[in-house]
């Protein structure tokens, strides 16, 4: 090795470690009590590292509700906020969601602890610059209970799903939604939102999400069927696929 190429290599190795010096502790610098992520990663293309951080504010000191949310970017000593909605719990995930060589970013906030209801986010910063992604929308469905203890559920585009629900017959009578095996009146049945959504990978099409959600009985602890989809990015997100599997009385 010349000289020249000797001295080359001596200042990358050096400007990695330096790079990597400061990005530990700016790390540091953070509490450690739960209000924060921070991942480290290239999300703006520039074959640099970027600090991903997501940072929230406690309602107060025995709250576990953050008040204030917000996803930070770090690159190239240049700070990108993103404010979120107040919640719970937040979880950060990177993936090239919409495939153009670079790890978007997706952040998902616990809004109700019972029902698991979710906010998500997806932003690429490619060029520096943040751009939202949305994310998928709930799957469409509706769902009624039917005579004899069962339930219709519908999804758009998919044959009607009948499922058996007469191991909950005793709770459904005592609550007054059927009277000897018949309908009181027309009951439907209520939809969640996603109670969870990752990135996944799909079978030739890249890293996608991944969503669930919960057709739900007579109450939010009742569910009765268990929704996954599987979504891929194309200008927009495209629905791949959806599995339902009944949920089983506990």
């Amino acid at each position: 090795m010349n000289k020249l190429a000797l001295l080359k290599y001596t200042v990358l190795v050096l400007s990695i470690f330096l790079s990597y010096q400061a990005v530990e502790a700016h790390d540091k610098s953070f509490p450690e009590d739960g209000t924060y992520i921070s991942s480290k990663r290239d999300v703006t293309g520039d074959q640099k590292i970027d600090i991903i951080q997501v940072q929230g504010t406690p309602y107060n000191k025995e709250s576990k509700f953050l008040k204030a949310i917000e996803l930070r970017v770090e690159s190239n000593r240049q700070s990108i906020n993103v404010p979120l909605e107040s919640g719970y719990k937040p979880e950060l995930a990177l993936a090239d969601l919409n495939k153009d060589g670079i790890q978007d970013v997706l952040v998902t906030v616990l809004t109700e602890g019972i029902e698991r209801t979710l906010s998500s986010y997806a932003y690429t910063f490619k060029g520096g610059k943040v751009k939202d992604l949305e994310v998928p929308p709930s799957v469409p469905v509706t769902a009624q209970f039917l005579d004899g203890y069962k339930a219709e559920v519908q999804i758009e585009g998919k044959k009607p799903i009948v499922v058996d629900v007469s191991s909950r017959k005793q709770d459904y009578e005592e609550l007054g939604i059927y009277q000897n095996g018949k309908l009181n009146e027309s009951t439907e049945l209520l939809v969640n939102s996603y109670t969870s959504l990752k990135p996944k990978t799909l079978f030739g099409k890249g890293k996608g999400l991944a969503g669930v959600q919960y057709v739900m009985g007579s109450n939010e602890r009742d569910p009765l069927l268990e929704i996954k989809s599987f979504w891929s990015f194309n200008h927009g997100w495209d629905l791949i696929k959806t599995d339902v599997k009944p949920v089983k009385n506990k």
